[in-house]
């Protein structure tokens, strides 16, 4: 039993013991609850309570024989006891130090400096240990108890020594470590000193284990706890993403639901948020009483994600299906009838090789694709829906690749070109440069990548390099063939920024060409989003030289009056007009009328999409200047130009 307070003889007061290690204990349990993701500073935390456990009880049963010489004391057994709870209090400096280290946003590059100075503390602590234990000056017995004065003078002397280091070391490497690491810090660690120099003063109390318990609970409860939502009860997405990876590394299947409710991102919609909790919280419950085997995380308010634990995918089909009755239980009873959205894929087999990420980008692409505005909507997912996102996946990931590295010779990113015949020279005298993305060998077209590279804001990076390889293209055909031009098409993006035209005009100006053999491409619908920025880098453009198309005309915002506003010499008739006009004839006369109007005005006209001969010869009776189609020549390489310019 032990003794509180003093009694007869020598004895010491170990309740700040007990319950140190009763919260070094609770530690572990709520780590076991909550599920904290298991990265590395995180396993630190998880070694040091396990430490501290065992140091604690170590330290309690010093205090015990200490308390009670002439019942337990042996002098090679206490000495050990003495000798192995230095051993685990350095190892909890070491682990606490380890954590703090890993939680700096920059390692240090020189690990050797660590090293150094682990070993460098090391040496001195355990000198110390093995003078005190040969010197037999850890503890005195004494005939009415055992006086360890001088065993917890020695530890926490170097428990301020190490706490001292930490401090130094954190000061040092403030600015790679997160604010409030360092707040924590600037608290803990004068405190931890206080409480040392308290022990060592008070001869009859042992208290120290908190000194090292409570900051692995702080470091717990600030960056690993996984608290559960007080409404719904519920787990946040951490959880679900370390009981994601606890599964898959268990080889365990499994599938994933992804409950939405979409009128709760609608910021014009003003739901009574506190009737609505309350009948969350009821759906939260029915769902989880439909299986033990469902696990259900909350990820923001009107967005779930559920875990279902099951082999056979009758289960979770017959599981969906259950919690689709509840939902739609839901939409009925409540006031504003919430329409949601639940998808479902798995089984876990299909997605355990490329992670929790995946799989949840994945959950987000099924609800673009398949809800439906004002319906209830249900899915189970199947092979086809994973390869179709894999492939979006892949290109999403290879663009966000490319515009981190910015490599303007980077071999994705390839540059095609389609000639362009002019009328008047009979001839091929300029060519449109057309982007094409490589991915493991496959050619992936415009229309699919250009749409996910605006999603991820990497068009900027695409039209940065596509620029680079048409110049150098440019420089290479000009030493040896005849011809104007090459244009590139640009987005709004780049347009809308009104120093783009300085990073054109420096690019251009890197290589031996001259500047106006580089045409820029713009369609219509640019001058809807930020027309002065977009006409500001057009003027500045052209100011150089620079000759600009208005690509896409007769498409969305045809607007002649801003089209004759804007500084472009060329207008680029869209193919769907051409297609119209020979079929019908009042739309012939539009386009004869314009054509008329564009040549009256000092514009140059050019067609695209001509594929048949009796197109070519409506395309020529009609004015237009230049051609573009598959019936002169089908895009390719741009390197394959030498096939349709001439020889100087």
């Amino acid at each position: 039993m032990p003794h509180f307070g003093m009694h007869i003889g020598l004895r010491y007061d170990i309740i700040g013991e007990y319950a140190s290690l009763l919260l070094a204990i609770l530690l572990l349990v709520f780590m076991s609850l909550t599920r904290p993701k298991k990265s590395k500073s995180y396993k630190f935390l998880v070694l040091g309570a396990l430490t501290a456990i065992v140091a604690t009880a170590t330290q309690i049963m010093i205090v015990e024989v200490a308390s009670n010489v002439s019942v337990y004391y042996n002098r090679s057994t206490f000495t050990a006891l003495l000798t192995f709870f230095l051993v685990l209090y350095a190892a909890i400096l070491v682990l606490i130090f380890n954590y703090i280290n890993l939680m700096s946003e920059k390692r240090l590059k020189k690990r050797s400096v660590i090293i150094m100075l682990y070993v460098s503390i090391a040496l001195f602590y355990f000198s110390g240990v093995v003078y005190q234990v040969a010197m037999k000056s850890l503890y005195f017995v004494r005939t009415d108890g055992i006086d360890i004065t001088h065993f917890t003078t020695f530890y926490c002397m170097m428990g301020m020594l190490c706490a001292v280091i930490c401090f130094i070391v954190v000061m040092i490497r403030r600015r790679t470590i997160a604010r409030i690491v360092i707040r924590g810090v600037l608290i803990v660690v004068p405190l931890d000193i206080i409480v040392l120099i308290l022990q060592i003063i008070d001869k009859r109390a042992i208290f120290s284990a908190s000194t090292y318990v409570i900051p692995l609970v702080a470091f717990y409860l600030l960056f690993h706890s996984n608290p559960y939502d007080e409404d719904t009860g519920c787990q946040n997405v951490s959880a679900m993403e370390s009981r994601f990876i606890t599964d898959i590394r268990r080889n365990r299947i499994f599938y994933l639901a992804y409950i939405d409710f979409p009128q709760l991102t609608d910021t014009s919609f003003s739901p009574d948020y506190e009737m609505l909790s309350i009948e969350m919280a009821r759906v939260c419950r029915e769902i989880e009483r439909i299986s033990r085997k469902i696990q259900l995380y909350r990820i923001s308010f009107g967005t779930f994600m559920a875990l279902i634990e099951t082999k056979e995918r009758s289960d979770a089909q017959n599981y969906s299906e259950q919690m689709r009755d509840i939902l739609d239980a839901f939409h009925d009873r409540t006031e504003d009838h919430f329409h949601y959205f639940l998808g479902v894929c798995g089984d876990s087999r299909r997605f355990s090789s490329v992670g929790n990420k995946w799989t949840q980008l994945f959950m987000m692409y099924i609800k673009q694709t398949k809800l439906i505005d004002g319906e209830n909507v249900y899915y189970f997912a199947n092979g086809s829906d994973f390869r179709d996102f894999d492939e979006i996946y892949k290109i999403e990931q290879t663009l966000l690749d490319v515009r981190m590295k910015m490599d303007a010779e980077d071999e994705r990113i390839i540059c095609y070109a389609q000639p362009i015949y002019s009328v008047d020279k009979d001839e091929f005298r300029s060519a449109e440069a057309l982007m094409r993305l490589n991915i493991d060998g496959k050619m992936i077209p415009p229309d699919m990548f250009i749409p996910i590279a605006e999603r991820n804001n990497c068009i900027h990076a695409l039209t940065v390099i596509m620029i680079h390889k048409v110049c150098k293209a440019v420089e290479k055909l000009s030493l040896e063939y005849d011809f104007d031009a090459i244009t590139i098409n640009c987005s709004t993006a780049d347009f809308t920024d009104k120093t783009f035209y300085k990073e054109i005009l420096d690019i251009i100006h890197g290589y031996n060409i001259d500047q106006k053999m580089i045409r820029l491409e713009l369609t219509e619908s640019m001058m809807a989003e930020n027309y002065e920025a977009v006409k500001h880098n057009m003027d500045m453009l052209n100011r150089e030289g620079i000759h600009l198309y208005m690509d896409d005309f007769g498409t969305g915002y045809s607007n002649l009056e801003r089209v004759v506003d804007v500084p472009v010499q060329t207008i680029k008739f869209d193919k769907s007009l051409l297609y119209k006009s020979i079929k019908d004839d009042r739309v012939d006369d539009i386009i004869s009328y314009m054509i008329e109007f564009f040549k009256k005005n000092g514009f140059v006209t050019l067609i695209e999409g001509v594929e048949d001969e009796s197109q070519k010869k409506y395309s020529i009776d009609r004015g237009f200047d230049y051609i573009q189609g598959y019936h002169y020549a089908k895009p390719g390489p741009i390197e394959s130009l030498s096939k349709y310019f001439k020889h100087k």
